[in-house]
C-alpha cells in the first residue's frame, strides 16, 4: 500500500480550516482519501474579511487550526492547497486550430497555452488560476463533447479562464509564508466544492451548486466536468443575523445562535410566539435570498443545461426553511444538500455541508499531477488539468 498525504486550508470569513489527508493506494481497489486530521479556528461574528482582521489576530487563528489538524494527524504541514473566493472574474476565449485535416490530439488543444490569447491574460494585475475548455466545435459547424481522434480541418475550442488579483493572491502566499507553509496551489472555491459534492451523473449532465456562506451565496455552473462559469450575490447568513440584532436589539453573538435555532426549526409544528416572531424576519430574508438565487441563475445564458440538478452547500445550507423553499421555487426532485462523496471518514464532518469547499481542495489535490505531500514519488495522472498547470507553471 502506497499512500501521500494531501493537506488543504480553507480561509473564509466564518472560520479557519486546516484538513490532513491520506491518499491511499491500495491493491485491487484503487486510490481512496482517508481524513486523518481536522483543524478549525472560528473567527469572529462580525469578520466579513479575514484579510482585514488584525494581522496577529489572524495569524493566531490560522495557527490553531493548523496546530490542530497536525495533532489529529500526527504529522508535520509543509505545503497546502488553498482555496480562493474573492477578487476573482471569468474571462471566456475561443482558441481557433488549423489542422489541414489532421487527427486532433491533446497537444492541438493545449496549445492555446502557447498562444497570444493565452499569454495576455497575465497582467500587471491579474493572472489566470485556471482554464476550463468548455466547448469544441469542428469545421466550423459540428459541435463535439470530445473532438480526441476525430479528423478535421478546424477546431475552435472556446475556454473558460478564471482570472484572479494578483495583490489577492499575494496576500494568501504572505500569510501562509508567515505560518511555514507553502502554497502548493490557489483553487477557486466555487470549483472545489463542486468536485466534493457532486456524483459522477450530475457532474457529467450538468449541476448548479449553490454555496450558501457567511457573507455571501456562491453559483457554480458544472457541465461535462468542467466549470463553464459561475456567479456570486452579496448575501448571506451574517444578513439574518444583523437583522435579528437589529429587529431585537440583542447582540450580533445571540443573533447569530438565534439564527442557527431557526435553521433547524419545523414551524409546520406548533411553536411559541417568541420564535414565530423571529421567523417572520428570518423568512423575509430567505425569500430574497431564494429569489435573487432563482434570477441569478436564470438570467445566465447556460441555465437550460444545468439546472436540472441543483445542489446546496456552505455555511447556511442545512436550514429547514431554505431547503424548502428552494425546492418550491425551481420545482425540482433533484435540489437535495451536498456532501463530500470521495473522502473517508468520520460522517458527522465529511457529511458537512459547510466543509464541501475545504473538502473539494483534496478531492481536487488527489486528481491532479502535482507534487504531494510527504513524497517524491507518485503515479503521473494524465488529464487536462494536469497538462494546463504544467504549462501555467512553465510560462
Amino acid at each position: 500500500m502506497v499512500q501521500n498525504l494531501i493537506s488543504a486550508i480553507d480561509i473564509r470569513p466564518d472560520k479557519i480550516i486546516c484538513l490532513v489527508s491520506q491518499e491511499l493506494q491500495i491493491v485491487n481497489q484503487g486510490k481512496i482519501l482517508q481524513l486523518i486530521g481536522t483543524g478549525m479556528s472560528k473567527l469572529p461574528i462580525d469578520c466579513i474579511d479575514p484579510f482585514n482582521l488584525n494581522k496577529k489576530e489572524l495569524l493566531q487563528h490560522l495557527s490553531n487550526a493548523i496546530e490542530k489538524a497536525e495533532k489529529d494527524s500526527s504529522t508535520k504541514i509543509k505545503h497546502a492547497y488553498v482555496n480562493i473566493s474573492d477578487a476573482i472574474h471569468s474571462d471566456y476565449v475561443e482558441n481557433r486550430i488549423e489542422l489541414n485535416n489532421e487527427i486532433i490530439e491533446e497537444g492541438h488543444i493545449k496549445s492555446f497555452f502557447r498562444t497570444k490569447d493565452f499569454k495576455q491574460l497575465y497582467t500587471k494585475e491579474t493572472e489566470p488560476l485556471h482554464s476550463f475548455p468548455i466547448s469544441y466545435r469542428i469545421n466550423d459547424s459540428k459541435s463535439v463533447s470530445d473532438p480526441i481522434h476525430l479528423r478535421a480541418r478546424e477546431l475552435k475550442v472556446k475556454w473558460h479562464n478564471i482570472i484572479a488579483q494578483k495583490n489577492h493572491i499575494r496576500n494568501i502566499y504572505d500569510i501562509l509564508n508567515e505560518v511555514d507553509i507553502r502554497v502548493k496551489q490557489i483553487v477557486i472555491s466555487n470549483y472545489a466544492s463542486s468536485l466534493a459534492v457532486l456524483n459522477e451523473m450530475e457532474s457529467s449532465l450538468g449541476a448548479i451548486t449553490v454555496d450558501i456562506g457567511k457573507v455571501k451565496t456562491s453559483l457554480a455552473f458544472i457541465l461535462d466536468n468542467q466549470l463553464i462559469a459561475f456567479d456570486e450575490i452579496s448575501l448571506g447568513t451574517y444578513n439574518f443575523s444583523k437583522d435579528l440584532s437589529q429587529i431585537f436589539t440583542i447582540s450580533i453573538n445571540d443573533a447569530e445562535l438565534l439564527r442557527k435555532k431557526i435553521d433547524k426549526l419545523d414551524f409546520t409544528k406548533e411553536i411559541n410566539k417568541k420564535d414565530v416572531e423571529s421567523f417572520k424576519v428570518y423568512e423575509s430574508r430567505a425569500k430574497e435570498l431564494i429569489n435573487l438565487i432563482f434570477y441569478q441563475i436564470k438570467k445566465s445564458k447556460f441555465h437550460s443545461l444545468v439546472d436540472n440538478n441543483i445542489i446546496l452547500t456552505g455555511y447556511g445550507s442545512r436550514s429547514l426553511l431554505i431547503n424548502k423553499m428552494i425546492k418550491n421555487k425551481f420545482n425540482l426532485s433533484n435540489c437535495r444538500l451536498g456532501s463530500s462523496q470521495k473522502i473517508n471518514g468520520i460522517k458527522l464532518v465529511t457529511e458537512n455541508p459547510s466543509l464541501s469547499s475545504s473538502f473539494g481542495l483534496l478531492s481536487y489535490a488527489a486528481d491532479h499531477d502535482l507534487e504531494l505531500d510527504g513524497s517524491n514519488n507518485f503515479e503521473k495522472k494524465e488529464s487536462i488539468f494536469s497538462i494546463i498547470y504544467n504549462f501555467f507553471k512553465a510560462i
